[in-house]
């Protein structure tokens, strides 16, 4: 157990010491193989501890699903699907395997602009958080708190207060189950049309959100103003989305604000605020991994609100400026 956490806490800082410092003999390249070598670490070690059922959330989704499976025996594909979250097989573990082999394949090559490499260094540091056990670990409170809402109340929700606790605090839309999930690039994507509206499009079997539960479809412009807490959107975004997913949020939002503003209503962007709902627990985790120091940082957030990044302070570019802690946006 000492090595394991151990092992959590140096992954960081070896990612660190191989974005920030500088070699003499090296070089630029140098520095990005080292730190792909050590993200590849961290990705793998992240899968181990999933094969090893050491997570504590994912522990919760199996038995979670197992209880729901019995209670509602039409529910048994949808917690399926849901179960595997908890291992390799989730759409979250293979969304860090997929990111990874995009960054590979994204090094620009020698004498490109500093702007690329900073970029890729931001995309290796979100890797990075993201594949941390801890904060992976957190990341699984949402597909949980969807077993917990599909129990009937007769499973609570972990790291997050109680669903209607949580709209009632946020002033948030009944979306029913599932929409914690929603408008996370990791299981589905706005659909946009021509008239400017979007709507959310599960992806392959998480399509069973839809065709099992039967709720309303879902339009983006509802759903920014009335979308209520959930871990990816209030804390993991800036760890657990691509650049890519990262641009068709922001086209989305843009489109929809321009629609919006020749139809004379007002856009309520889904991160024009942070919703309440996270649990103590998790409040203090997250303001710990951003208040305290950072290999030498003395950047202190002064509320949980700015404590959502889990990146230290101090990461830097491939020989670009330092970048402080980041709201999930």
């Amino acid at each position: 157990m000492k090595r394991l956490l151990a092992a959590r806490m140096v992954l960081p800082a070896l990612l660190v010491a191989c974005l920030a410092g500088c070699s003499s003999d090296g070089g630029i390249r140098a520095r990005v193989d080292a730190a792909l070598q050590r993200l590849d670490g961290a990705v793998a070690q992240l899968g181990e501890e999933l094969d090893g059922n050491r997570l504590r959330n994912a522990q919760l989704i199996k038995q979670y699903a197992a209880k729901v499976a019995a209670q509602k025996p039409d529910l048994r594909d949808l917690t399926r699907i849901l179960a595997q979250e908890a291992t390799r097989d989730g759409t979250l573990y293979r969304g860090l395997e997929s990111r990874l082999k995009e960054v590979r394949a994204s090094v620009p090559a020698e004498g490109a602009d500093q702007n690329a490499y900073n970029a890729l260094a931001d995309e290796i540091n979100s890797l990075a958080a993201a594949s941390a056990p801890d904060e992976f670990d957190r990341a699984l409170s949402d597909p949980l708190n969807v077993l917990a809402d599909l129990s009937d109340g007769q499973l609570p929700r972990v790291d997050s207060i109680s669903a209607g606790a949580s709209r009632s605090a946020n002033g948030a839309a009944d979306f029913g189950p599932g929409s914690q999930l929603v408008g996370n690039p990791n299981y589905g994507q706005w659909q946009s049309r021509s008239d400017g509206t979007s709507f959310w499009v599960w992806y392959g079997q998480f399509a069973l959100m839809r065709d099992l539960l039967g709720g309303p479809r879902i339009g983006y412009g509802a759903w920014a103003g009335g979308r209520d807490y959930s871990y990816y959107h209030d804390y993991g975004r800036r760890n657990y989305t691509s650049p890519s997913a990262r641009r068709q949020q922001t086209q989305v939002e843009s489109t929809a604000r321009r629609k919006f503003s020749s139809e004379g209503r007002t856009f309520r962007s889904p991160y024009s605020r942070q919703r309440q709902g996270a649990s103590t627990r998790v409040a203090r985790q997250k303001f710990a991994s951003s208040s305290g120091s950072r290999f030498g940082s003395s950047s202190r957030p002064t509320s949980t609100s700015r404590a959502t990044s889990s990146r230290p302070a101090s990461m830097r570019g491939f020989g670009g400026s330092s970048r402080g802690p980041r709201r999930g946006k």
